[in-house]
This record gives C-alpha cells, structure tokens and sequence, in this order.
C-alpha cells in the first residue's frame, strides 16, 4: 500500500478505533447498576442488546420510562478502550506530527464522551460530528470541514461501513481505506464492486499501514 507523504488522516470511530459493542456492554451496564434494577439480571440483558431496553421497561412495570432508560445509556461516560492496534497507530501519529481528524455520526454528548474515555480527544485538529453539524455521512459538508478550504492536501480516510464510509472520501480524491470486521462490529460490513462506496484499500489491522517514511 503506497500512500500520499504528509497526508492528513481521517479516521471513523464506532469500530474503527474501539468496539461499538463495548459501549453498549458499559451503557447496559451503567444502566443497570444506576437504576439498581432487581427484576431482570444483567446476563439477560447483555444477551438481549436489541430488546434490553423493553426487558427493564416491561419487567419493572414501567417504574423506569423508555426514555429514561435511553438517556442515560447515550449519555453516560462509557468503559471503553481503544484497539491496541489502533492505539499503536494514533500514537505513532501523533509523535510524528501529522495531522488528525475525526468525522462520526451520533449525538454530540455520546460521541464526545467515548473520546473522553478513549483519551484522544485532544490527539485531532478536527472532530466532525453529525449532530453538530445537522448532517450526517455520506454528506460531502461533513468531510469539508475537515479539509478546512484547503484542497491541495491529501487526505486518508480509515473507516469500516461501506455503506457511507467511503462514498464522499472517492469523490473528494481522498485514499479511502476499510478496516475489516473483526467479528464484533455492530452494523454489518459488506463491501460491493460499486465504484462509488468501495474502498480503495482493505485491511485487517492498522499494522498494515507504514508511516515509517512519512
């Protein structure tokens, strides 16, 4: 894999620098511990991630809303970590000086939280993040505001749902590079032929990628 020399690098974050299912583990987690839910175990909860809000709503007869329920998962500080792989790279990044953005969809308070957690925040120049910015991706605003009007830069994007991922980055010019599913990711990964969603790079880890000579 032959990339651009001084390129900035874009990344996704839900299961591209940690696993999305680890959050919804913590908040599940949060949830059950804040609410001191005694009717329903938290096994059965964590086996059920599509229905467990229904579960602690129903069980508890509707002692704890719906929304309730849903607010305090998105907005807790989650137990989260960053791949190792991941966390290798950004710091690697990072003593070398190149530059770092961040361009993800969800809400404001939850996305800025998992950085928070992860302890990257401050590691990148842009975070883009679609409740901010009323847009989400594959909308060529969002990954404008990285390029800051300056178009003469390269940019790689490393994200994993080709279904919007890598869309905006192809037409922009930009190296567009998928991180395979690494079995746990929460939306599922299926990358076509298309011309305009495939990535132009696929990869299993971010070990793959050399920046020894950027």
């Amino acid at each position: 894999m032959i990339l651009p020399s001084k390129s900035t690098f874009v990344f996704d974050l839900d299961d591209t620098l940690y696993s999305e299912r680890d959050f919804e583990k913590s908040g599940i987690r949060f949830v059950y511990e804040n609410l001191r839910i005694d009717h329903v175990s938290l096994e059965t909860l964590l086996n059920n991630r599509n229905n467990w809000i229904n579960l602690v709503v129903n069980s508890s007869k509707n002692q704890f809303s719906w929304r309730m329920v849903l607010e305090l998962y998105r907005n807790h500080s989650p137990t989260i970590k960053l791949f190792s792989d991941a966390k290798f790279f950004l710091e690697k990044l990072l003593s070398k000086g190149i530059e770092m953005s961040i361009v993800t969809d969800g809400r404001s308070i939850t996305q800025r939280n998992k950085l928070k957690a992860l302890g990257i925040e401050s590691f990148f120049k842009n975070v883009v993040i679609s409740e901010e910015v009323n847009s989400e991706k594959p909308s060529e605003n969002n990954y404008r505001m990285v390029m800051c009007d300056n178009s003469e830069k390269s940019y790689i994007y490393i994200g994993d749902n080709p279904k919007k991922d890598f869309i905006t980055p192809n037409k922009l010019g930009w190296v567009s590079i998928c991180l395979l599913d690494r079995g746990q990711n929460v939306h599922e990964q299926v990358i076509t032929n298309s011309i305009e969603s495939k990535p132009q790079f696929v990869i299993k880890s971010f070990n793959e990628i050399d920046i020894e000579n950027f």
